[in-house]
């Protein structure tokens, strides 16, 4: 805990708050809810999205509504979390059990998911400003804003919410490398059906390829 708090730049008053949001439900009993980082996990998202929002307002006083959306889903999303929180090393502090699956995937999502968790776990030792200070700090001004906010991915959703199709799923079908250069497989399907591939150095990075590759299959069928 000590090092978890060295990263966060952040003393928690309870630090049974700080244990909470670094233990995974394959630790505990699931018929005793609150033992684990998923209630945490709840109020983080929230105040994730609500200071990234102010923070957009702000930097960005002239861009549109549209525009603002996009940008806060790029940072909010579990690929660009994930990121983040293995930079900072809270995969190494993750608190599991024996039942945990350590594949690609659910480190990912588990990472992501404690990221949140913690930020929950900040608000709540000591309010907003606090947990608002680690966000901007660490994924508000960390976060990679130089691609285009039109990106395959947002194209391909846009796509079939035009067509009133369901929303495209995303699935990790592989994943190879070691563990300091992965790479992994992502296939996209639409309505149940497959609609392409994609490899990346990040589960982000392939869900864009395989995104890119239902776009232009998607051209020649029009």
């Amino acid at each position: 805990m000590h090092e978890a708090e060295e990263i966060l730049k952040y003393r928690f008053n309870d630090r049974r708050l700080l244990q909470k949001a670094l233990t995974h439900s394959s630790v505990t009993n699931s018929s005793s809810p609150g033992n684990d980082y998923e209630r945490l996990e709840f109020l983080g998202d929230a105040v994730l999205e609500l200071v990234t929002r102010e923070f957009l307002l702000t930097e960005f006083p002239d861009e549109s509504e549209g525009v603002l959306t996009r940008r806060k889903i790029r940072i909010v999303q579990k690929g660009n979390l994930s990121e983040h929180g293995i930079r900072l090393g809270f995969d190494r502090l993750a608190h599991v059990g024996r039942s945990f699956v350590n594949s690609g995937g659910a480190l990912e999502s588990m990472t992501a998911d404690i990221v949140e968790s913690l930020i929950g776990a900040i608000y709540i030792d000591s309010g907003l400003q606090s947990a608002r200070e680690f966000i901007v700090r660490e994924i508000l001004k960390q976060s990679d804003d130089s691609g285009p906010l039109s990106d395959a991915r947002s194209e391909l959703q846009e796509y079939c919410q035009a067509e009133g199709l369901k929303l495209p799923e995303y699935s990790l079908t592989g994943r190879s490398g070691p563990d300091h250069d992965p790479v992994f497989t992502i296939t996209v399907s639409i309505e149940g059906e497959y609609a392409g591939r994609g490899t990346g150095p990040t589960r982000r990075a392939a869900c864009g390829k395989a995104a890119e590759k239902a776009l232009k299959k998607l051209e020649r069928t029009v």
